[in-house]
Order: structure tokens, then C-alpha cells, then sequence
């Protein structure tokens, strides 16, 4: 999301505006991180909620690659609701697991390959920015990036435990 502002600017938003996007699709995340995990727990599978804020992710960075001053209001909500994976992912990590252990282990698991994975993220943005000269590659890889997500979201919210699996 570092990157939100410069897309803006670079499509003729005014700075403040541009930074005021950022802080609306930011801000969005603090209730909804109350609201996804009551409504996850409450569903047998979170894999339609997982679809649900991925599709989210895909229109919102779909609307910034067609048009990113026009709709940038949307695009920020539809943003800010497809970010709530993260809070949605943390819980499931506790719904997947029936002892602390279990907890533990998947925790340990998910979190280290989760972040391992995610490093090199604003950097090749960056890098696929310089080297195209613009926002459409980084862009399509963002987008690109949502279909695998939703995928192990799917198999990640299917109603089993790690005890289960082993």
C-alpha cells in the first residue's frame, strides 16, 4: 500500500488527496479487524469470505490500472476491504488448530512462510516499476498475486484442524 499514493499522483491526483487515500484504505483496516474475525468464526468455511476480500483486491486493483483518478474512491474502499485478508488469515490460524500446540505449530508455520514470502513484495514492485516506466506491470502482478492467495485461502478455510491432518 506504500506504493497508493504515487499512483495517484502519478495520475494527476493533488499530494494531499493522494495521501488522504492512503489514510482512508489504513484506517479501514481498525474496525473491520473486529468485524472479519466475528464473522469468520461464525461460518463452517471462511473460503467464501476469503473470495469475497480477495475479488475485492482484484476490482480495486483492476479500477486503479483502467482508472486511477476517476474511481479512486472506490478503488481505496474496495482496497482497504480486500486488506482485511491479513486479520482474516490470523484468525483462521487459531480456527485450524484445537490445542495450543496445534495452535503454535500452524502459527509458526504460516507466519514464517507468510512473511518470508512477502519480503521481496515492495521491492520487485518498485523494480517492475522502474523498468516499465509505470503502474500497469506492478499493477497486474498485484492483481495476478490475489488468485493464489484466494486459492489457499479456499483450502485454508475448509473446516479441519491440523490434528485432523496428521
Amino acid at each position: 500500500m506504500g506504493w497508493l499514493p504515487q499512483i495517484f499522483r502519478d495520475a494527476g491526483v493533488p499530494a494531499g488527496t493522494a495521501g488522504l487515500l492512503l489514510a482512508v484504505t489504513m484506517a479501514m483496516g481498525v474496525p473491520l479487524a473486529f468485524v472479519i474475525p466475528r464473522v469468520a468464526g461464525r461460518m463452517r468455511q471462511q473460503g467464501p469470505l476469503v473470495v469475497l476480500l480477495g475479488l475485492s483486491g482484484l476490482v480495486g486493483y483492476a479500477g486503479l490500472y483502467a482508472a486511477p483518478a476517476a474511481g479512486a474512491w472506490l478503488w481505496v474502499l474496495l482496497l482497504g476491504l480486500s486488506n482485511c485478508a491479513f486479520p482474516l488469515a490470523l484468525t483462521m490460524i487459531g480456527m485450524r488448530a484445537r490445542s495450543g500446540p496445534g495452535v503454535v505449530r500452524l502459527s509458526a508455520f504460516a507466519q514464517s512462510v507468510g512473511y518470508l514470502v512477502s519480503v521481496p513484495g515492495p521491492l520487485l514492485v518498485g523494480a517492475l516499476y522502474q523498468h516499465s516506466g509505470g503502474w500497469d506491470v506492478p499493477l497486474l502482478l498485484m492483481m495476478g498475486l490475489l488468485l493464489p492467495q484466494m486459492a489457499a485461502g479456499i483450502l485454508a478455510g475448509r473446516d479441519r484442524t491440523v490434528e485432523d491432518e496428521s
